[in-house]
Order: C-alpha cells, then structure tokens, then sequence
C-alpha cells in the first residue's frame, strides 16, 4: 500500500483547485486534487507542502484533513491522504499537468476524476460549510479605519512574492506603514490577515530591530490569530527576533504558547519547529527551563518525520543535552 497525498485547495473566493493530468503521466486526461507519494522519513503534511510546491509552484497553508481513500488500481494499491488547504495564489505554474480549473466545490463531482479523488471530491463537497464572519460590522470598520482603508485594499489586490516584497521594504524605511501592517494583522478578511502578516515576516528579514517595537503586539495577538497563516508568520518574526527585543513581561506568555504548540498532538508542524528555536533561545536567559525544554523537544521529535528530527537534535544540541538524550 502506498501512501499518497493530495491536496483540495481553495482560494479567497471558496473555489477549489483541479489539475488535469497530462500526456506523460498514468490516467492522462483525467482530473484530480494535486499531490503525490510520501518519501521515506516524511510525514504527510511535510510530502503535500513539497509536492504542491514542486508540482504548481504555490504555497498553502493546511486547514484541515478528510478521511483517506484506499483504492486498487490493479498494478499498485494506493492510500489517498487529502488536505483541505487555503491559498492566495491565484495562477499554478503547471510542471506535470496540462490544464488547471478554479471550480464552485459542488461541481467538482461533474468532473472526469481519477478513481481515487472522486470519493475525496464527494467528501468535501457533502462537508462544504461557508465559514462564519464572525467579526461585526463594526470591528471590520473599526480595523480599516486604524489601518487606512487605502492600505487594506492594497493589501487585499497584491497577489505576488515579488509585490509582498516590496511592501515589506517599503515598511522598513516608513514606521507608520509597519504599525498598520501590524493592525491589519487582526482582520478576520483573510487574505488581508494573510497578506499583512506575510510582509512583517518579510520586514523581519531585512531588519529584525524594527519589529521590536511590536513583538509585545504580536505576543498578545498570537493566541487569537485569526487564521494559521497569520500565526504562522508571527511565530517566524520571533523566531528571527532577539530574545532581548522581547519585554519580560511577555516571557511568560510566550514561554506557555510555545510549550502548548509543541504538546499538540494533532498540530502543524511549523509552530511546533518555530516553538523549539524560541524556547531554546529563552533557555539562555533561563537556565533552569533546559531540561523542561529538552524533555518537550525529544517527545515532539520521538515520532517525527525526518526533517523535524533533524531540527530537534540542532535544538537539544544547542542546550547542551545532546550526549545524555537519545533521539
């Protein structure tokens, strides 16, 4: 039995993602959520962040996961992993297939699919619930006016690494612009969220000091993230921030966020990663938090993929524990 994933993506609009495989691959001509086989040592949320990325050139972020498929195709059996995952990418750089189609999900079922994804697609469209808006009018009016109703639907049309970028390097030089991407943030619009969030993890890179004057904003924010891709951006601006940016009335704070990300069972796995590097670097001003840290990191990594054992040994190295720890 071969364990392969796929991935049901939905845009801004709630439309999903079908690929048509093309001439050179098996079932040519037949549509399906793209993914592929797991490699050895990866787990499947690692394989379906890799195989979108090789196959289409997007990034997503995984929200969710339907019941997996086991289907005989004669010469292989196969085990269908699928994720249901967001994006902001509007146009898939096609690497493998011939045609892509952004689709209402309750037409997914009228496609050619492969024998595989037909059962996937009828699950995720008998499941398919419209998310809740539970922000008020008023709190969406209330967040534009902070931020500048300009900026929000600048925000909202940039659709490229190359446009992020350079929001992020104009807010490095302009302190006003960086305090509004830092509300903008707290917009429950998501690609606004998103998009905010993703320039600051951006602006972080460039220049790690003009974050410092948020990190205590972000700290309280994190817990309330609105989506993964905000929590996911703020996390990587404290991983690349310096401990002592970080005012010590928020250690404590962040300490027991991270401590929980690292204890979930069912977790992504970038705040787990992101949760190890920050814990490890509060350890120098802590000393007495290195084996606590230490035990948390060898449970996380116990059942780990490969990449995230790796990270872990960097991690129990770097607290000084590596000889006395089996991982």
């Amino acid at each position: 039995m071969i364990d392969v994933t796929c991935a049901v993506i939905r845009n801004e609009e709630g439309l999903v993602l079908a690929v048509r495989r093309g001439p050179g691959m098996g079932n040519a001509g037949k549509w399906e959520f793209p993914g592929g086989k797991t490699r050895a040592g990866e787990d499947h949320e690692e394989c379906i962040l890799r195989e979108i990325d090789e196959e289409l050139g997007m990034d997503i972020v995984i929200c969710g996961k339907l019941d997996y498929v086991e289907h005989d195709y004669g010469n292989k059996q196969i085990r269908l992993i699928p994720f249901i995952c967001d994006t902001l990418a509007s146009k898939p750089a096609l690497r493998e297939h011939d045609q892509y189609r952004w689709m209402q999900p309750e037409k997914l079922t009228g496609l050619d699919m492969t024998a595989a994804d037909i059962p996937v697609a009828a699950q995720y469209v008998a499941g398919h619930r419209c998310e809740v808006n539970r922000e008020t009018e008023e709190d969406t009016a209330r967040i534009t006016a902070e931020a500048g109703e300009e900026l929000a639907k600048m925000i909202a049309r940039v659709s490229s690494v190359e446009e992020i970028t350079m929001v992020a390097q104009s807010a490095v030089s302009d302190t006003n612009l960086l305090s509004q991407l830092v509300t903008l943030c707290s917009s429950t619009e998501k690609r606004v969220g998103f998009m905010a969030s993703w320039a600051l993890s951006k602006v972080v890179d460039v220049d790690p000091k003009m974050m410092a004057p948020f990190l205590p904003l972000i700290i309280d924010a994190l817990p309330s993230a609105p989506n993964e891709s905000v929590q996911r951006s703020f996390m990587r601006v404290l991983t690349k921030s310096e401990t002592a940016d970080i005012p010590k009335s928020h250690h404590a704070k962040l300490i027991d966020y991270c401590m929980t990300a690292m204890r979930g069972q069912n977790g992504p796995v970038a705040p787990k990663a992101y949760g190890m590097e920050i814990l490890a670097s509060f350890c120098s001003l802590y000393p007495e938090m290195v084996n606590e840290v230490a035990g948390a990191v060898q449970l996380v990594i116990n059942d780990a993929s490969g990449g995230m054992k790796a990270a872990g040994r960097k991690v129990i190295q770097r607290l000084g524990s590596g000889n006395s720890l089996k991982v």
